[in-house]
């Protein structure tokens, strides 16, 4: 059950990148509205695209739910690898768990932006704009989450290893990539604007790509886990 368990949930992972992306393209935050842009412009944006960013976010907050899939596989297979005292399974958990509800919040200012867009401007702009800051001002999470993968991924010293090591190497540029998102609070435009190349582009690639190998290698785990669960039943009960 465990086995099985571990597998739906590293597929859940593979399956929310791609919905994310779905959504965010249905919702038209690909390219992101400008961080520069007038409250009027904002609240034109979400007024002539009501359904749609409705629909992208309601597709959302459902692929959401595969990054709490994620981070709970990843824990338990963590916890294999450091044994009695997982203190960077902890931390993954922890920072992970930050990490779901940023994400949860993020769509939900955002639909309370597209709920009603007859409101005035500026208060759409704000929703909008707290929306943006919950995925992409909020990197320390992100990055935390990132580093105690890498830092465990990296200390599995064992015959086999459960992850690649290449993992553990692309949490650490993730965590790179990701700290230049928190330099959006101080600019309205340019590459290290919520829209920018540098607080936008990367993170939502480098997070994107982050999650996608992370489910992968989480579903090669739970194929090793089962293959020796597999041996052990052999060696415990043979065949006469």
């Amino acid at each position: 059950m465990s086995i099985r368990s571990q597998t739906a949930c590293a597929w859940a992972g593979l399956i929310g990148v791609l919905l994310i992306v779905v959504a965010f393209l249905i919702a038209g935050y690909i390219p992101a509205p400008r961080a520069d842009a007038t409250p009027h412009e904002i609240a034109a944006f979400y007024r002539n695209h009501t359904f749609m960013i409705r629909l992208g976010l309601l597709i959302g907050m459902v692929a959401m739910g595969g990054w709490a899939a994620l981070v709970s596989v990843v824990w338990v297979q963590l916890n294999r690898i450091e044994g009695p005292r997982p203190v960077m399974a902890a931390l993954q958990v922890v920072s992970g768990t930050a990490c779901y509800v940023l994400l949860t919040l993020f769509v939900v200012l955002l639909a309370a932006a597209a709920f009603r867009p007859e409101r005035a401007p500026e208060s759409t702009q704000l929703l909008h704009d707290l929306g943006w800051f919950m995925a992409f001002l909020a990197a320390v999470p992100f990055m935390l989450e990132a580093l105690a993968t890498a830092v465990a991924v990296l200390g599995d010293h064992g015959a086999r290893p459960l992850y690649p090591r290449w993992l553990g190497y692309v949490g650490l540029s993730v965590a790179v990539l990701l700290a230049p998102g928190d330099a959006l609070l101080f600019v309205h435009s340019g590459p290290l604007a919520y829209d920018g190349v540098i607080s936008y582009w990367i993170p939502l690639f480098a997070f994107g790509g982050w999650m996608a190998a992370l489910s992968w290698c989480a579903l090669r785990a739970a194929r090793v886990d089962s293959s020796e669960t597999e041996r052990a039943a052999a060696v415990t009960n043979p065949r006469r």
